[in-house]
């Protein structure tokens, strides 16, 4: 079983090491090896759209977890000549429980919870859900009501009436709104922002740079969100999977290797990789031990990766040293103090664990 190549020093050739045959290899870390790579699509008027080619092509389309990758993506938007791309978010749903796929907000739209409204022009406003206005039903046609009422009033009288405040998921739905409101103020409609975020590839966030990041789409220079048609797909490569089962280490090893797309269990060669899986394990909100590519040899008693490289110089062991005396053969990280940080577990223990991704 090997491995990869390298520009570097030492190798020890080593036939009946305990699992498998290995020729150590000594190499330096590759900068920024882990780090998630962004791509842009052709322009898609529909998040649906959007969505799909980043699956079909990389990973998923881009979530936002930091101020960091904010100024990324919106440097990548802006070099690519867009006026905004689609970004995997979705914060924003209908009184029906369906999903914001077409959105319409004025230049004014701040509010970070709230309820919709829309104008006499058609543009999308977002209001204290305690204000009382006008609002329209939606059955078969767009009723307006001329009462008012807070926005939670709203929705109890059109389901009274087998029916919800109504929903927009296109420009001709829009303007037919727009018309039957008639001149009138602003009035009710059923969009809902929620300030939790619910990004496309399930991520955990806590960040959000502003609303209309959250509701779908990245607008670096303030762009319009009528014209969603030039709306490119932000994706993104991950080359960090995390499981979701658990196995032993060797299990774990043989799952990693077995599979086109992975590169055996995840190797950390420098604070650069730690960071980004760090970034990945507080992405997807996991603090138990995960294995990782760590592997102790019994016959010459240091540390390797199952690639074959050697370990070091740069570690992460718990205690602070370059090669602590350890318990057992088989590596995991572990979250220590707030920090991920390597440790030495029994190989059998059944852990989720780490692949690197090609």
């Amino acid at each position: 079983m090997i491995f990869s190549s390298s520009q570097d020093v030492n190798s020890i050739s080593l036939k009946t090491d305990h699992l498998f045959s290995v020729v150590f290899i000594s190499s330096q870390a590759q900068k920024d090896r882990l780090q998630k790579k962004f791509f842009l699509l052709e322009p898609q008027k529909q998040i649906t759209d959007a969505l799909a080619a980043c699956k079909r092509n990389y990973t998923d389309l881009v979530t936002i977890y930091d101020q960091v990758e904010n100024a990324n993506h919106s440097e990548a938007v802006v070099k690519g000549s867009y006026s905004c791309s689609w970004i995997g978010a979705n914060g924003c749903t209908w009184s029906n429980g369906d999903p914001v796929t077409f959105i319409n907000f004025s230049r004014n739209f701040t509010e970070e919870r709230c309820c919709g409204a829309l104008t006499a022009h058609g543009a999308w406003e977002c209001f204290n859900c305690s204000s009382k206005m006008y609002f329209m039903c939606h059955k078969q046609d767009h009723i307006l009501i001329s009462l008012n009422k807070t926005w939670i009033e709203a929705q109890l009288y059109c389901t009274k009436n087998q029916s919800n405040l109504v929903s927009i998921t296109n420009e001709m739905e829009n303007e037919r709104v727009k018309e039957a409101v008639n001149g009138s103020d602003s009035v009710w409609i059923g969009f809902q922002y929620n300030y939790k975020v619910v990004w496309s590839d399930d991520g955990y966030s806590h960040y959000k740079e502003d609303v209309k990041a959250a509701c779908l789409t990245f607008l670096p220079n303030n762009c319009s969100t009528r014209s969603l048609s030039t709306c490119a797909p932000l994706c993104y490569k991950r080359f960090i999977y995390v499981s979701t089962e658990k196995k032993s280490w060797e299990a774990a090893l043989n799952y990693c290797m077995s599979y086109p797309k992975k590169d055996g269990l995840l190797r950390i060669q420098s604070e650069d990789d730690q960071r980004e899986v760090e970034r990945e394990l507080k992405r997807q909100n996991i603090t138990e031990p995960v294995w990782v590519g760590l592997r102790k040899s019994r016959l010459f008693g240091f540390w390797i990766w199952s690639s074959g490289l050697m370990v070091g110089p740069w570690t992460n062991w718990q205690d602070g040293r370059k090669d602590p005396e350890t318990s057992y053969f088989c590596g995991a990280l572990e979250k220590n103090n707030g920090t991920y940080m390597w440790s030495d577990k029994d190989c059998r223990l059944e852990l989720r664990f780490l692949c690197e991704v090609k």
